[in-house]
């Protein structure tokens, strides 16, 4: 696709806009489902990399950047059926590959860095300016800074079902549970089991659900 083309679609407001981004993004993604609805000034980096299901909603002033590391890389982003994206949230996969799965729900200004293999499963729920796969703030402990990302495996999972509160963080390489709530402003630096309760700074379990 000409890059004036993509500048142009990037743009076009209204109904319109949203009529040509959905008939003529599947030309420039790698893959394209139906009903997919992307709006205004919404950043596509290396989008033969992006693989978008049905029914997907992706609010303005988004980016995904399948190319975030200067190095060559070929990490992907796939996104599920029924995903929604919230306005000014960020995905980028790279060195790691990105999977949000069917009928999660990312809130406004949310970052999800993949810096190994990072997967949402399905039905997981991030409210509004939760960070995943990076630390904006990292608590004291022993009087000492711990470092920025535990990195303790080979993935960062969020489970199914799971809830992550406003402006909550999660390290990278860390699991939490399937059906799992963490509080608002929390920042997890550890992995959660499942059906947890947690919050705090760092986080810790507070109780479990039934």
């Amino acid at each position: 696709m000409p890059h004036i083309l993509y500048l142009f679609l990037r743009w076009c407001p209204g109904v319109l806009g949203i009529f040509l981004r959905q008939k003529l993004y599947r030309y420039l993604l790698g893959k394209c489902g139906r009903n997919v609805l992307i709006g205004r000034y919404v950043d596509l980096e290396n989008p033969k990399n992006i693989h978008l299901d049905d029914n997907i909603i992706i609010n303005e002033y988004a980016r995904l950047d399948s190319a975030s590391s200067k190095k060559p890389v070929n990490a992907t982003i796939t996104v599920g059926k029924g995903v929604f994206i919230g306005a000014g949230s960020t995905l980028s996969a790279g060195p790691g590959d990105l999977v949000i799965e069917e009928g999660s729900n990312i809130g406004s200004g949310c970052l999800i860095a993949a810096k190994m293999d990072t997967i949402l499963e399905h039905h997981a729920l991030l409210a509004g300016f939760c960070t995943v796969g990076v630390l904006a703030s990292v608590p004291e402990q022993d009087g000492r800074q711990r470092q920025n990302d535990t990195a303790q495996g080979y993935q960062t999972r969020i489970g199914t079902g799971c809830w992550l509160g406003l402006r909550s963080q999660v390290a990278s390489g860390l699991e939490i549970g399937k059906g799992t709530i963490v509080g608002a402003h929390s920042i997890v630096m550890e992995s959660l089991p499942d059906y947890a309760i947690a919050f705090g700074s760092p986080a810790r379990v507070k109780r479990m659900r039934p």
